[in-house]
């Protein structure tokens, strides 16, 4: 099966056509007659074939303009995307923001080099990184990320799932790589999705909004942060709150709480003390992990939301003191979070 699909935030897609209408007459040959049409989009567009045992998944969200998974005995398992970004995107925070998910340290431009290869796929060149999830196993929790940079903009194709499955499906990952096309474009742009599978009762999906205080200053999003704000105290102090997601659990509870602390310098914890810093919580009515964390100097209030097929991530970070008077705003907007179905 194949698509041409324009992400979520894309202008209507529509191409050159070149309509031909073969007339019957009464004569033995047929008329025909061609017709132009002026093309009235130029802005990007991506097109794949989908491999016969890959499934598509019937929730878009966040960066996400194609979603899939593997089909295999035990049911859907992994998770593949599509992420075309409206603008050229760095390799070195593409790998940070799913390297620091898996337990890596933050990289930079030497460390992530061992980690980076160039791939050749049906004469485009991919920027090809693999980071494993940093926890001993022997089939640990992996990401695959193929990046694609043409006309100035940077298109993601990340593959998440255990690392027993991405050496499985690696020759159909690159056979789907190898089917896709992509345009860049300068217009902005909106989705014509392909048409899906209806969700199902159960399923989880989701495109959130929010109320943030009105001095928050926001700040740039990305495909990377679907919201930023910078809070400013009278004395200096500052405070960045984000929101993102990501295709899967990114690791699971634990390794984010330690994540986190370790940004705030605290010490890593087990999970038996877990409930030191965190607690349950609803978002939107769905059951969420909320953390708050102090010391003298930082803090940290985050909410963690794991859905069925990504994570969503509320963050406040900086320092303690401002933190602590932002504190019921920070709640506040999170009572406001309100989860949108496709």
């Amino acid at each position: 099966m194949s698509f041409i699909l324009t992400p979520t935030y894309f202008l209507r897609f529509s191409l050159t056509w070149i309509l031909v209408l073969i007339l019957g007459s009464c004569t033995e040959e047929a008329q025909i007659e061609s017709y132009y049409i002026k093309p009235e989009y130029n802005g990007p567009v991506v097109a794949w074939k989908l491999p016969d045992h890959w499934g598509e998944n019937p929730d878009l969200s966040g960066p996400m303009a194609g979603s899939f998974h593997v089909k295999t005995k035990d049911g859907p398992s992994g998770r593949i995307g599509v992420m075309p970004f409206r603008q050229a995107v760095s390799t070195l925070d593409i790998a940070n923001m799913f390297g620091m998910e898996m337990g890596h340290s933050k990289f930079d431009e030497n460390t992530l080099k061992k980690f980076t290869t160039v791939q050749k796929i049906a004469n485009e060149e991919f920027e090809w990184i693999r980071l494993a999830k940093q926890d001993g196993s022997l089939n640990p929790n992996t990401a695959l990320l193929a990046i694609l940079k043409k006309d100035e903009e940077t298109w993601l194709f990340p593959f998440v799932a255990d690392a027993q499955l991405i050496d499985q499906e690696i020759n159909t990952f690159e056979d789907f790589l190898g089917s896709i096309t992509v345009r860049g474009g300068e217009q902005e742009i909106r989705a014509i999705q392909p048409a899906l599978p209806p969700s199902t009762k159960n399923s989880t999906q989701i495109s959130p909004t929010w109320e943030a205080p009105e001095h928050w200053k926001k700040g740039k999003a990305s495909a990377m942060r679907v919201g930023s704000y910078r809070v400013d105290g009278n004395d200096g102090e500052s405070l960045d709150f984000s929101i993102s997601t990501f295709p899967g659990d990114v690791g699971g509870l634990l390794p984010n709480i330690n994540r986190w602390l370790q940004q705030v310098d605290l010490p890593e914890i087990e999970t038996s003390s877990l409930s030191q810093y965190v607690s349950t919580i609803k978002l939107d009515g769905k059951d969420a992990h909320l953390l708050v964390a102090d010391n003298e100097e930082k803090s940290v209030y985050g909410v963690l939301f794991f859905g069925k097929s990504n994570s969503w991530f509320f963050k406040l970070i900086g320092d303690s003191k401002l933190a602590k008077v932002e504190k019921e705003n920070f709640m506040n907007l999170i009572t406001s979070v309100c989860f949108h179905d496709h």
